[in-house]
């Protein structure tokens, strides 16, 4: 079994109005969710009940099918900021191929309908990529044609 990403499925509680401190576990797949709280005064302190969570955490992972497993041990990717409503950052992903990265404007039409542009990073480049997104939806919100 590839190990799970450090902290995957582990999410730390403080709740010092109700003296409550520590981590939990939740691992959800196909609906079913297992959960477990594991406080850091019962079993002596914050590292040990991390290492706890974590035992917890990787006996769950070790049940699941492959391809969950394989998810939770990939590095988490950096969401890409377009600092514009209306133009994001996408990663697709289709079995068996590359992942492609594409920066996409998306507008609503005059006739109510949803329209959107793509522009490839792997053809365009990051930068030029973003600035032909932005462009497109300045363009459709103006009115002019792409």
């Amino acid at each position: 079994m590839q190990r799970p990403r450090p902290n995957y499925g582990i999410s730390r509680i403080d709740q010092p109005e109700k003296k409550n401190h520590g981590y939990y576990v939740r691992i959800t797949h196909r609906g079913k969710t297992t959960q477990k709280f594991f406080p850091d005064k019962s079993l002596g302190g914050k590292s040990k009940a991390l290492t706890a969570a974590r035992k917890f955490r990787d006996s769950i992972v070790r049940k699941l099918p492959k391809f969950k497993q394989e998810a939770a041990s990939r590095e988490k990717r950096r969401v890409l900021k377009s600092g514009v409503t209306g133009v994001t950052h996408v990663v697709s992903r289709a079995k068996g191929r590359n992942d492609y990265a594409y920066w996409q404007a998306a507008w609503t039409d005059s006739r109510g309908r949803r329209r959107t542009a793509k522009f490839s990073i792997s053809r365009y480049g990051n930068a030029k990529a973003l600035a032909m997104a932005k462009k497109a939806l300045r363009d459709a919100k103006s009115g002019k044609r792409r």
